[in-house]
């Protein structure tokens, strides 16, 4: 028995003796082998600096690996240490069980140029010349377990060399507790890595492979939007992106029905700053989004709350273009044409109903926003900044009737405020808008006025309060205008303007006693009626307060300069008076104050007086029509806006002298 036993042991010390000597043999020969035979196995030279092998413990050790280029010379990936320890005594049984994989310093240059990779070649390296049918699809016996995987200190960079965009992570870490393939045992992970232009993310998940569940959530901490610059340039023109994001996201569901996982999420986007090549374009002090639950599949979005601070934004006008259409970058063209033939793709189906998007937000606060409109095609540029602006809801939702507000402040003093009742899906069931405009310095639109009318405003201050209410399509508005004070200057011989309008004469008569205008537009129709058009009955009634303007009688005229109770319609004149008479120079000067006061009015002086009965009659006459026009040239009135008609000699019973009328000369 002790002879048995002694032998036992010689023999079980002489396999440990030749696994030993195995183990220290077997990385040497395994680190010729691999600089040897690396091109040919890989496709690549590889180098490798010690491979170390225990066969007792099963653990494999690799230190200082590198694959290159395809130029032999620049390194594309490689590693400091990669450490595995298997458990080989599973290994009869269809189980590889790996105890640990830890992988240090990995490093890894990915180059792309179009539709190829720099790893590209590897691929093809160890891609099967079989047929797709003659692969082996049948299910593997094996489980293969993996457990305390690790990865630290790994370096990323990437490149495209076309667009010369780049991401670098310089601090990439995963860590793996265990996960199993062809069993049923729970898996977990975690994922850290940080940018070189400032943010960390790190990710950790679980997954249940019995009962097909997971959960999963991502951090992202303080990601500099620096880091994605170049692609959101290859979209949009902008010189400086910057700005900071920071995100919880959490999913929970099952891998089977990934529609119906619950998605929740924490967003912070803050200090954004984007820029042209000119000035900044926008800029954000804080968006805050917090979502209580996704539901993909059930198309369901419920968001606590929404609150964006400090938004700036500018809108430029240019002459065929305007800031934000000269971002966008055009589609370049590339001469190599697509030869791929293209699949049909399967018709949607078109039984498979969509639910409808149920939307909740809790609270959207939007305050301390400014935007600009800027207009550079006018002659003076304008430039209109609404500031202050502020816009609060509380659950907003897409099922039923919603009420938000908006206020804001206008150049010059002026307000803005907009009360909101309505329903966001059904809207033309129930809509209820109620806005107001108050304290509106009109001289902010001279830059307009120019450009259309060639005049300044010169003083003016300007209120609207509309409401408008929608209920089953029937819409009722109503409309007020209240402007105080409206006046404007001389026309500006400089400008070339697009109307040629009586807007002094037009001020002076709509104006009341107070100095104020006041119009009424009243709006009502069907929205549903393709005939039905809301601004066309707005200009509609504008357009009859321009005719009103424009056959005005010189009565109005008079009354609209406090002339009320004048006589400037008929002025009584005896055909063999010598001379004008005090009075009838009185009421020529008030026509004169009349003319004065805008070029495009035009007076007509209609001569009722008898026939001339002889030539010293005729001389008479046009005495007197000399002397008009001569008073009216020495009071300033301009050429051709006072014009001396001959009409019917009076009835019996009727004054001798000139009728007077007015009209506005108006160009469209």
């Amino acid at each position: 028995m002790k002879k048995i036993v002694k032998i036992l042991l010689w023999v079980v010390g002489i396999v440990l003796a030749l696994l030993i000597v195995v183990s220290l043999l077997a990385g040497p020969i395994a680190k010729g082998y691999v600089n040897k035979n690396g091109e040919k196995l890989t496709g690549r030279h590889v180098q490798v600096d010690r491979i170390g092998l225990n066969l007792l413990t099963g653990s494999v050790k690799i230190a200082g690996l590198e694959v290159y280029e395809e130029d032999n010379t620049t390194v594309f990936a490689g590693f400091d240490t990669l450490s595995v320890r298997a458990y080989l005594l599973q290994l009869p049984f269809k189980t590889v069980n790996l105890r640990h994989i830890t992988l240090a310093g990995l490093h890894a240059n990915l180059l792309q140029d179009g539709n190829r990779f720099n790893f590209s070649s590897l691929l093809d390296h160890f891609k099967s010349d079989k047929p797709d049918e003659e692969k082996d699809t049948t299910p593997s016996e094996w489980v293969l377990k993996f457990y305390n995987i690790r990865i630290s200190h790994a370096h990323l960079y990437y490149r495209d060399l076309r667009s010369n965009k780049a991401l670098n992570l310089p601090d990439v870490g995963l860590q793996v507790p265990g996960f199993v393939l062809g069993g049923k045992e729970k898996t977990e992970g975690g994922l850290n890595l940080a940018f070189d232009k400032g943010g960390r993310l790190s990710a950790n998940a679980h997954y249940d492979a019995e009962q097909g569940g997971f959960n999963a959530s991502v951090d992202l901490t303080d990601f500099s939007l620096r880091n994605v610059e170049g692609y959101i340039q290859d979209i949009v023109a902008l010189s400086e992106v910057n700005g900071n994001l920071t995100a919880h996201i959490t999913a929970q569901g099952k891998t089977d029905e990934l529609l119906k996982s619950r998605i929740g999420a924490d967003l912070s986007l803050t200090e954004v700053d984007l820029r042209d090549e000119n000035s900044q374009l926008a800029g954000l002090n804080a968006l805050t989004v917090k979502v209580n639950n996704i539901n993909l599949d059930a198309n369901s979005y419920d968001i606590a709350e929404v609150h964006l601070d400090g938004l700036t934004a500018t809108y430029e006008q240019y002459d065929g273009y305007t800031n934000l259409s000269r971002l966008m970058k055009k589609k370049e063209t590339t001469e190599e044409a697509d030869t791929t033939e293209t699949q049909e793709q399967p018709e949607p189906d078109s039984t498979a109903k969509k639910s409808p998007m149920q939307l909740h937000v809790g609270n959207l606060l939007v305050e301390n926003c400014t935007l600009t409109y800027v207009d550079h095609t006018l002659p003076e540029e304008f430039r209109f900044p609404v500031t202050g602006l502020t816009v609060t809801a509380s659950d907003l939702t897409t099922s039923g009737d919603n009420n938000a507000r908006v206020r804001a402040s206008l150049p010059g003093g002026g307000h803005l405020a907009v009360r909101w009742n309505g329903n966001i899906s059904d809207w033309k069931q129930h809509q209820d808008l109620f806005l107001t405009v108050k304290g509106l310095d009109l001289r902010q639109f001279t830059p307009w006025a120019l450009a259309y009318i060639g005049q300044p405003i010169e003083e003016g201050i300007f209120g609207l309060t509309s409401r408008n209410s929608i209920n089953a399509s029937n819409l009722n508005g109503q409309n007020s205008i209240d402007i105080y004070k409206a006046n404007v200057g001389q026309r500006r011989k400089d400008i070339d303007a697009k109307l040629n309008l009586p807007v002094k004469a037009a001020l002076y008569i709509l104006k009341d006693k107070d100095d104020k205008i006041l119009i009424d537009m009243p709006v009502k129709g069907n929205i549903d009626n393709p005939e039905f058009n809301y601004m066309k009955v707005v200009w509609k009634t504008l357009g009859n307060l321009i005719v009103k303007v424009a056959t005005s009688p010189v009565r109005a005229l008079g009354n609209a300069f406090g002339m009320n109770g004048e006589s400037l319609d008929f002025i009584a004149m005896e055909p063999n008076q010598h001379g004008l008479t005090s009075e009838q120079y009185h009421t020529l000067g008030q026509l004169a104050t009349i003319a004065q006061s805008d070029s495009l009015i035009i007076l007509t002086l209609e001569r009722r007086m008898p026939e001339p009965a002889n030539d010293t009659v005729a001389r008479g006459y046009d005495m007197l029509n000399m002397q008009i026009m001569h008073y009216m040239e020495d009071q300033g009135v301009r050429d051709g806006q006072v014009r001396i008609t001959t009409g019917e000699a009076p009835a019996k019973g009727e004054k001798n002298g000139y009728a007077v009328s007015s009209e506005m000369k108006i160009d469209e």
